[in-house]
């Protein structure tokens, strides 16, 4: 019975950030608005390009015009683009965007989907900068914006830090930026113990391990953030109980002050991307009018805060 019940709280931790009764709704809102919908269409991409794992597949989903400026949206862990999914039916992000929203490596029908296999955030930045430089050529080289909630915010400064020519902006959402602040919780050490760990499944277990590399992952980038030269808008929840809202601090110090934005929402907990769709919206057409304006002031020879390229 005690073992019940500590891998109860285990489970119910490891996946605090998809509370039950958000993730029904969102299984709800997806297949009567979108599993369906004959505007979302569905691409693999392959990548081979000096990859740790032998190649990339890279499953997405995109709604709207192509020619338009892209929004690539990176789900945490565990997860898929079903969580996302409704937003590629937001008229603002539509009017704007291009919206493409992925199966994660390791995760969904992307790379690893149906094995053990979690790549790392290398690899995933250069699979995230095939898909950015294959969207660039179908725009006529228009700025695509990242933008990741949790684990994906994690993820996402990775592809700017290796891969600048790939990212024009950030939009990053409840994540752990810091080092000293992407520890393991006591769950994450309790879900390693082998039997604890066998019973969770694979999904979890999947999840653990991601969770598990973050410290490691954190400390790699934390030399590379000087790298980041776009702009970035950095949002938490300052009751986030899954993650430290003290990577806000961290941003603020990381991060560049003349291209970054960062928004701490005081009542809003982890969820908020679920819960808060249209100021989402309107904090990645925020980012676009600014890499807008910083392009028409390179074009005038006025640029001041940002180089041209």
């Amino acid at each position: 019975m005690l073992i019940r019940c500590l891998l109860l709280i285990v489970v119910l931790s490891l996946s605090a950030c998809f509370a039950p009764k958000v993730i029904q709704q969102e299984r709800v809102l997806f297949r009567d608005m979108v599993a369906n919908n004959v505007e979302v269409k569905r691409y693999f991409l392959e990548v081979n390009e000096n990859l740790e794992i032998e190649s990339g597949r890279l499953f997405y989903a995109a709604a709207g015009d192509e020619e338009k400026p892209a929004l690539i949206i990176i789900h945490g862990t565990p997860g898929s683009w079903n969580q996302y999914a409704r937003y590629l039916l937001n008229e603002k992000l539509r009017e704007h965007f291009y919206v493409v929203v992925i199966d994660r490596p390791g995760w969904g029908r992307s790379i690893g989907g149906d094995t053990n296999t979690i790549v790392s955030y290398k690899d995933q930045a250069t699979i995230l900068a095939a898909l950015s430089t294959k969207l660039k050529s179908k725009s006529g080289n228009k700025p695509v914006i990242l933008m990741g909630h949790s684990l994906g915010s994690s993820i996402a400064p990775r592809v700017a830090m290796d891969h600048p020519e790939a990212v024009d902006g950030l939009l990053l959402l409840a994540g752990t930026l810091s080092p000293e602040l992407s520890g393991l919780r006591w769950y994450n050490e309790v879900a390693k113990v082998p039997g604890i760990n066998w019973l969770l499944g694979d999904w979890m277990r999947k999840s653990n391990r991601e969770i598990i590399a973050l410290k490691g992952e954190m400390d790699a980038m934390a030399p590379l953030w000087k790298n980041v030269r776009t702009y970035t808008t950095v949002v938490q929840g300052m009751k986030d109980v899954n993650v430290y809202p003290e990577n806000a601090d961290f941003a603020e110090e990381a991060l560049d002050p003349d291209l970054t934005e960062v928004i701490r929402l005081y009542e809003d907990g982890h969820l908020f991307p679920m819960t808060r769709r249209d100021d989402v919206a309107n904090w990645a057409v925020d980012i676009l009018e600014k890499i807008d304006r910083q392009l028409l002031a390179c074009e005038r020879n006025e640029a001041v805060t940002h180089e041209c390229s």
